[in-house]
């Protein structure tokens, strides 16, 4: 392979200069990224976007003879371009990753699919920083159908950059509960650790925006039911919880066809959450992993599948695999519980 040349013309946006060009879908496809978290470029499609709407792309070209006169807007990155204004020519370097696309995935793909030759217009941003291409990414996509909001919020943390303190005043509930559920997935030893699904795409555990919406509730700094505990104390309660459901349920855990780690199973813990934290405070006045074994032990038999659970993974599924197994809990406390009376 070699570098390649392009005619391309530039327009000069508030200071900021744009490059127009026309190439070829394989070009696109082959040649920039369509998600920074997902190397693989065939698995970035298959998890971050919509095959159905790839497929109707597909056919709109090949069987209704579609055109695509919309551009597509992609980034090229420090480094891997050059260009001459007097020539108006682009030359881009010989390499896999010249920069990411930031809207027009869709078209990219289904016209890829439909022939690779299929000319497109583009428009390119020269050397944006990641930070930059998160908040123009979201910008442009926001209120377009087919990118997961999980996937907005996990660009939501290159947008704002890392905070030091999450304590600090002015630190939302939804950044706090994006930190915790991204800690929760990258490190080694979480039992969630890889089950958080971060770019929308389906599979076991829970995606990155229904543990956010959740988390967020009691994280919140001035109402939410764990705002009288510091910001690591709250990650530290998530981390304990689901770390004794593992060691408690650990063959159904590892066992693929369980629910407890699909949508219904999943969801019902979460909706139990709160219960069984205050459950194991009243029962031992500590929030453990002992203590938290301990009471989970009392429903050791409890079945995370289709017999006992409700099918399906709609929140009013989710909603009563919580309440059975709080009810089951209870109940089980009750038993345990035993009073003595002297005179």
């Amino acid at each position: 392979m070699s570098n390649i040349q392009l005619s391309a013309f530039q327009v000069i946006q508030n200071n900021i200069p744009i490059l127009l060009f026309i190439t070829n879908a394989r070009m696109i496809y082959e040649r920039f990224d369509v998600s920074r978290r997902i190397n693989d470029k065939k698995l970035g499609y298959q998890r971050s976007f919509s095959k159905p709407r790839i497929k109707e792309i597909t056919t709109y070209i090949n069987q209704e003879q579609g055109i695509i006169p919309n551009s597509i807007l992609v980034n090229i990155d420090e480094g891997k371009f050059s260009y001459l204004k007097n020539d108006n020519l682009l030359t881009l370097n010989d390499t896999e990753s010249l920069g990411l696309i930031i809207d027009g995935q869709h078209r990219i793909k289904g016209c890829y699919e439909a022939n690779p030759d299929f000319l497109l217009m583009v428009v390119a941003t020269l050397g944006l920083s990641v930070k930059d291409q998160a908040r123009l990414f979201i910008k442009i996509n926001k209120t377009q159908k087919g990118v997961p909001a999980s996937l907005y919020l996990d660009l939501l943390n290159l947008l704002e950059g890392d905070i030091e303190d999450f304590d600090e005043e002015g630190v939302t509930a939804e950044r706090r509960a994006t930190e915790i559920a991204t800690r929760l997935n990258e490190t080694d030893e979480s039992p969630l650790y890889e089950l958080i699904r971060r770019t929308g795409d389906a599979g076991l555990g829970i995606s990155l925006s229904e543990f956010v919406n959740q988390a967020k509730d009691y994280v919140e700094p001035r109402t939410g039911k764990l705002a009288n505990l510091g910001f690591e104390q709250q990650y530290k309660v998530f981390e304990i919880y689901f770390r004794s459901i593992k060691a408690v349920f650990l063959e159904q855990w590892d066992d693929p066809k369980s629910y407890i780690l699909k949508t219904v199973g999943f969801g019902g813990l979460r909706k139990a959450f709160y219960e069984i934290f205050n459950l194991v405070m009243q029962k031992y006045q500590m929030f453990n992993t002992e203590n938290k074994i301990k009471l989970l032990r009392l429903i050791q038999d409890f079945k995370f599948d289709k017999d006992n659970l409700t099918s399906g993974g709609g929140f009013k599924a989710q909603e009563k695999a919580g309440e059975m197994m709080v009810s089951r809990l209870k109940n089980a406390v009750r038993e345990d519980f035993v009073v003595m009376i002297g005179d």
